[in-house]
C-alpha cells in the first residue's frame, strides 16, 4: 500500500507524464506509481495539458521533443496558465538532447528539474522527492560535459522563444 504525504490533499496524487515514446512513458509510470500516484500517460504536450486541467495534477514530467507541443512550451503554459493551481505545478522536463543552454532554458521558464535521459529509478525518485518535500526547484548537475554540446534539434524547438 503507498505511503501517502502529509501535504497531501483531499484527492490522490497524480502524475502527468508526457513523452511520445511508449516505453519511456511506462517506464516512468511504473516508478511514479510505486511512490504512490495515479498516473496519466500524455504522448504529447497538448495532451498533457488537457489532462492537468482535467483533474487536480501533483506532478508533470515531460519531454522537451514532442510533437505538437514541446516540452518547453509545455512548462511555460503551465506556468502562465490563469489557475494559480495550474501554474504551480512541479514540472521535470526530461531530454536525450545536450546542450548548454537546457538548464538554463528550464531555469527561465520555471521548470523544478531537469534529468537527462536515460534517466534512472534512482534519479527519478530523488528528483521526485526532493521537489515535492522541499518545494524548491531541484539545483542543476554538472553539466558541464553538456555546456559545449550544441543539439540542433533542441536549438530548434528553442527558436521558438523570443527571449533566448
Amino acid at each position: 500500500m503507498p505511503t501517502t504525504s502529509p501535504d497531501q490533499t483531499d484527492h490522490p496524487r497524480r502524475c502527468v507524464i508526457a513523452d511520445d515514446v511508449r516505453v519511456i512513458r511506462e517506464q516512468l509510470g511504473h516508478w511514479m506509481r510505486e511512490l504512490g500516484y495515479s498516473v496519466v500517460h500524455a504522448s504529447c504536450g497538448a495532451t498533457a495539458l488537457t489532462e492537468l486541467r482535467r483533474e487536480p495534477t501533483d506532478l508533470v514530467i515531460a519531454d522537451i521533443d514532442m510533437p505538437h507541443v514541446s516540452g518547453l512550451h509545455l512548462l511555460q503554459t503551465v506556468r502562465s496558465d490563469a489557475d494559480p493551481k495550474v501554474a504551480a505545478i512541479p514540472v521535470i522536463v526530461s531530454s536525450s538532447l545536450e546542450d548548454g543552454e537546457i538548464h538554463r532554458m528550464i531555469a527561465v521558464l520555471g521548470g523544478n528539474a531537469y534529468l537527462r535521459k536515460p534517466v534512472s529509478k534512482e534519479q527519478v525518485v530523488g528528483c521526485v522527492r526532493f521537489i515535492t518535500q522541499s518545494n524548491n526547484p531541484m539545483p542543476p548537475g554538472d553539466c558541464s560535459a553538456a555546456a559545449h554540446s550544441v543539439s540542433s534539434r533542441f536549438r530548434r524547438i528553442a527558436s521558438e522563444f523570443r527571449e533566448f
